[in-house]
């Protein structure tokens, strides 16, 4: 399918950009960052860059409709795993409470 060869390449060139732009997903994939958050918005980030490129010099009607399937198969993908994580786990983690630990009690 087009939208996905389009997610693909538009991946790689957002990975090729470096900086922040490599920093984050690699960190996610190092698992050196935990937080589902900043794997939502990359993955968002590189499905409105794909989006991007795909209007650019200017829309047609064609590239308006692989960047709709684009944006329609990039959320397919992401809303299971938020829903798996949590909305709340995802979007606020600091409204979960954490369980307390007793004074003096070993582990």
């Amino acid at each position: 399918e087009e939208w996905n060869e389009e997610m693909q390449q538009a991946c790689f060139d957002y990975l090729s950009l470096g900086g922040m732009y490599s920093r984050g997903p690699i960190s996610l994939l190092g698992g050196i960052n935990p937080r589902p958050f900043v794997l939502v918005a990359h993955f968002f980030m590189v499905a409105l860059y794909g989006i991007g490129r795909l209007l650019r010099p200017f829309p047609t009607p064609k590239s308006l409709l692989v960047g709709v399937q684009l944006l329609l198969g990039a959320c397919s993908i992401i809303l299971p795993i938020i829903r798996a994580e949590g909305i709340v786990s995802v979007f606020a983690p600091f409204l979960i409470r954490k369980p307390r630990v007793k004074e003096g009690a070993s582990a």
